[in-house]
């Protein structure tokens, strides 16, 4: 007896994986070199000790983090500390979009041909 397919529209929402879609932050090696490439006369990968003598690993950390802290903490110069801490703000509003438009995507509908009725596809009443 072969299978018939469903002849009623179902919809099911399936909640995605939310273990395999998420990304781990990006390291703050990877930051330093990705500024690095854009201004590469400020030699940022220099900092990558000090920013890990201080707790700051990843981006979301090194966001949150003010242009004085940069200067006086790291050793950075006020210029240097300016580029860092812009383009480490706008990596990360980046970051959080991509996530924010991930999870918006997070739901997937899943549909069954439309067809007739079948007595098979309508739930026993009692």
């Amino acid at each position: 007896m072969a299978l018939q397919p469903l002849k009623r529209m179902f919809a099911l929402y399936m909640e995605s994986d939310e273990e395999s879609d998420k990304e781990p932050p990006q390291h703050i090696k990877d930051v330093l070199v990705n500024v690095h490439s854009c201004y590469p006369a400020m030699n940022f990968p220099q900092y990558a000790d000090k920013l890990k003598d201080h707790g700051l690993l990843y981006l979301p950390t090194a966001a949150h983090f003010g242009v004085r802290f940069y200067e006086e903490k790291v050793g950075m110069p006020e210029g240097a500390a300016y580029t860092f801490q812009s383009c480490v703000s706008k990596m990360y509003m980046k970051a959080e979009l991509v996530k924010g438009r991930r999870k918006a995507k997070g739901k997937r509908k899943v549909r069954a041909q439309p067809d007739d009725e079948d007595e098979e596809n309508i739930p026993p009443t009692r």
